[in-house]
């Protein structure tokens, strides 16, 4: 069979990650009334999440399904030339040491990730750079950092959670959304900013703008270079000059898009007009951590009013090393890049030239946003959503697991309710037969879902699922609506 995978007969393995998911969903009321109070009040708290179905546990790992799933983009994680790279680089520092000790404002600064901020700013475009624990923490420590008292920030709607959370700690109290990538609006809002606001007319205060370079839920990309025109077009003349900056969240650009992978700002060649830019490395990468870049003022200014900068350990040698070493290995990926590209292309090709297709999409059986115009595009990121009606959600994620095709379930509070979808990466070490095999597989879910709107009952992968959660005395997940339509035991 080559690539394609061999569905196991049960996909519910009991310590598997579907199964230890769904049990931690369990309540606990029962036996949490023996507790006490304080773990009690806890414990109920967790109840609530589990009865909203959407209580998180870290799972096992998933090793024998094809991985539609993970953010290793580059396939670097698993790269050999990464981790023989990285071993060399540990080997020309013989005497690196474990740890770092303290904080970077004390003496847990050295040489090694001073070169290789450098390094990494220099190959990015930038002025200088600074080294976060991770994504989540770099966008806290920007947006917590450098707007200042007066400023205004305007973010498109689909920016990342950990933007929400440091727009939330910045001292700028004027926060506006914009719709998700509509630059006419953008354009209109910076106009009423200009009008309205007399310390940014005056050129006292500024805007920043916050946006991703390929946005995390639906994977389409930024109109990046519209944006700033429009910014330009808004705020003309000497003494408007500047007032809006750009703040770029590459997490899932970095590696993919530009040359050499350095991201959509590079791509562009706008990394003059663009004061923030944060790269993550624990995705196309196969590191961990991130890095802020900017000129020298945007780096001291998160060094003394970042909090976590002041009082958090250095990152470590080895740490440093595998981002090193990464960057590295990255340069030699073109070809990879190609192929993640090609992929894109031939899934939404199949997905869109099926016989089903017209049908499903039109009773809203699958709906794949990226779907529309996808021929005219001349980027298919490797990022893609998959949604479906919500009461049989569900239903599509355990099918395509049952077939041994592994995606992300994102649910309310990530999206709002009603638009939960299954989160898709396309990566290098995908094969043209599995990327076929998948689209095969959601056919098939959809062929099954149109017959059981003629006859009723629940798909095979569901009723599978629900039968063991009958015996594990766990609800929910679609099993409720299953069964006030017909009882899951007559399917």
């Amino acid at each position: 069979m080559g690539d394609l995978p061999t569905p196991p007969e049960s996909f519910i393995a009991p310590t598997g990650p579907l199964a230890t998911f769904i049990k931690g969903h369990k309540p606990q009321s029962s036996t949490s009334k023996s507790l006490p109070t304080f773990y009690r009040n806890l414990e109920e708290s967790l109840d609530v999440k589990r009865a909203s179905e959407n209580f998180y546990s870290t799972l096992p790992q998933d090793t024998t399904s094809v991985d539609f799933c993970s953010g290793d983009v580059m396939s670097m994680g698993r790269s050999a030339a990464h981790r023989d790279e990285f071993r060399a680089e540990l080997s020309r520092h013989p005497n690196f040491a474990l740890g770092t000790t303290s904080s970077r404002l004390m003496d847990g600064n050295y040489a090694y990730i001073m070169e290789a901020e450098a390094a990494i700013a220099k190959f990015h475009g930038a002025e200088a750079g600074l080294f976060q624990g991770s994504g989540f923490e770099a966008n806290l420590a920007i947006w917590a950092t450098i707007p200042r008292h007066g400023d205004v920030i305007l973010w498109d709607s689909l920016v990342h959670a950990s933007t929400h959370d440091g727009i939330r700690q910045s001292l700028a109290m004027d926060r506006v959304a914009f719709p998700h990538s509509d630059v006419d609006v953008f354009r209109e809002t910076l106009r009423d900013i200009l009008e309205t606001r007399p310390l940014v007319r005056q050129g006292k205060r500024c805007v920043l703008v916050a946006v991703e370079s390929i946005y995390s839920m639906d994977g389409d990309i930024c109109p990046l270079q519209e944006l700033v025109d429009a910014a330009n077009e808004v705020f003309q003349g000497p003494e408007l000059e500047g007032l809006v900056q750009f703040v770029v969240d590459e997490a899932h650009s970095v590696g993919f898009i530009g040359p050499e992978g350095k991201g959509l700002v590079c791509e562009l060649g706008l990394e003059g007009e663009i004061a923030v830019v944060m790269h993550s490395f624990g995705k196309a990468l196969g590191a961990s951590g991130a890095i802020i870049l900017g000129n020298k003022i945007i780096r001291d200014t998160v060094i003394n009013f970042g909090r976590a900068v002041m009082f958090s350990t250095a990152p470590t040698f080895p740490f440093v090393a595998a981002v090193k070493s990464g960057y590295k290995v990255l340069a030699t990926k073109n070809k990879d890049r190609e192929h993640v590209h090609e992929m894109s292309t031939l899934f939404f090709s199949l997905l869109t030239s099926h016989p089903l297709w017209a049908k499903a999409k039109s009773t809203g059986i699958l709906n794949v946003p990226l779907a529309e115009n996808w021929e005219n595009r001349v980027v298919n990121t490797h990022l893609l959503a998959i949604l479906t009606r919500p009461k049989s959600f569900w239903w599509m994620y355990y099918h395509l697991l049952s077939a041994s095709y592994r995606t992300f379930p994102v649910t309310y509070p990530v999206v709002p309710p009603g638009q939960s979808r299954l989160r898709v990466i396309i990566h290098a070490h995908n094969t043209e037969e599995q990327v076929r095999g998948f689209v095969d597989a959601i056919y098939a879910w959809v062929k099954e879902m149109m017959d059981i709107e003629e006859e009723g009952g629940v798909t095979k992968a569901a009723k599978e699922v629900y039968d063991w959660m009958k015996e594990e005395c766990v609800d929910g997940f679609g099993i409720v609506r299953a069964k006030r339509k017909r009882d899951v035991d007559d399917v």
